[in-house]
């Protein structure tokens, strides 16, 4: 047995057929040394022992022409066995890892069935190889692979668990930070997949309002639409706390009640502006008018708001420099014209509301 002198390279011994590396001369420097330079040009070596402290062995140990057939690494730190180094090494006929703290886990599964059934390569000491140096310790053979495929499964379902969990947490992100417009983009979707244009209504109104101007609707608009003065036909309205079916979710009840009227009051305020439903229920209000030629959808300010306040509403912006919209008269003797024009609005108009000539051509102008 010759020995691996580091500053002197294996280049002069090219027909070498047995070599030793031992401790005392190749630990020091085993793990900066490139191995497979130094093995490189021993195309002929037969016989290979190393045992300098290594923890692995890598995969182009010897060239890919080598005569290697017998092997031993023993006493050293090699954990993983690497597959490509033994494919790398065509004639081996023995292997001898033993003593090596071998970690018999998922990534050395395969070595158990590679080292019981090669009918080429024998394994030295197969039967007595633990998964460390203690006695204690389990034996290779009895290490079960099946475990690998329970920790591939688990694997899997951590990663499939996590992105749910990440995709939840977007999502309640997106709901929080962007919830009326993921809302009004439901609505959108659902009153396009439904299409609902139906010549037969419920209500003749609906109204959209805020609730800190509920006093306004119920003391002023309620009565005047619903027990109007005689001889005036009482008309149908939808209100939130009085028409909408207990159980059913917010959104259904306004889209109900949207499509099952003929119309849509927008009671505008201040405080119409700052209320999220009231502004979900003037989208879904205004989608509809899209698709209508008449005036499904009426304007009622009942105080003067200025156009810079409008302004970040882009949508209302546009219907009210489109549409003749109605305030709310703080003199008593112009109410009753007010309520006049309000019950001229609403009248029916058949030929109207089912005609749909003006449809694109209004929704260019909205979105536009």
């Amino acid at each position: 047995m010759l020995k691996y002198i580091l500053n002197k390279p294996f280049s002069k011994w090219r027909r070498l057929s047995s070599t030793s590396a031992r401790t005392s001369l190749f630990s020091s420097k085993a793990k900066k040394t490139n191995l497979s330079a130094a093995f490189s040009p021993l195309k002929s070596l037969k016989q290979l022992t190393l045992r300098a402290d290594l923890d692995v062995l890598p995969a182009n140990l010897l060239p890919p022409d080598n005569s290697l057939d017998y092997i031993k690494v023993w006493s050293n730190h090699i954990h993983t066995v690497d597959k490509n180094m033994l494919d790398a090494l065509p004639r081996l006929l023995v292997l001898d890892i033993s003593d090596n703290p071998i970690s018999w886990n998922c990534d050395n599964a395969w070595f158990k069935n590679w080292a019981i059934h090669n009918t080429q390569t024998r394994v030295s000491f197969l039967y007595d190889l633990r998964c460390d140096k203690e006695r204690k310790s389990p034996f290779l053979w009895q290490f079960d692979e099946k475990a690998c495929s329970f920790e591939y499964v688990s694997f899997t379902l951590f990663i499939a668990c996590s992105v749910v969990d990440i995709l939840f947490v977007c999502v309640c992100l997106a709901w929080h930070t962007q919830g009326p417009t993921v809302r009004y983009l439901l609505l959108v979707l659902r009153a396009k997949l439904r299409g609902r244009r139906s010549a037969k209504f419920q209500y003749d109104a609906f109204i959209s309002y805020s609730s800190k101007d509920e006093g306004w609707v119920m003391k002023q608009l309620v009565p005047n639409l619903e027990r109007p003065a005689a001889g005036a036909p009482p008309l149908r309205l939808c209100l939130h706390h009085r028409d909408f079916r207990p159980g059913a979710a917010v959104l259904e009840n306004i889209e109900a009640a949207i499509y099952g009227s003929r119309h849509t009051i927008c009671v505008v305020t201040r405080n119409f502006l700052q209320s999220e439903w009231c502004s979900v229920e003037f989208q879904l209000a205004s989608l509809r008018l899209l698709y209508h030629s008449s005036d499904v959808l009426l304007l009622v300010f009942l105080e003067e708001i200025p156009e810079r306040c409008l302004s970040p509403y882009t949508r209302l912006c546009k219907i009210v420099r489109k549409k003749t919209y109605l305030l709310w008269p703080e003199e008593p003797q112009e109410q009753d014209t007010f309520w006049v024009r309000l019950v001229d609005a609403l009248k029916d108009k058949e030929e109207e509301e089912e005609g749909e000539g003006g449809g694109e051509h209004d929704m260019a102008r909205l979105i536009g």
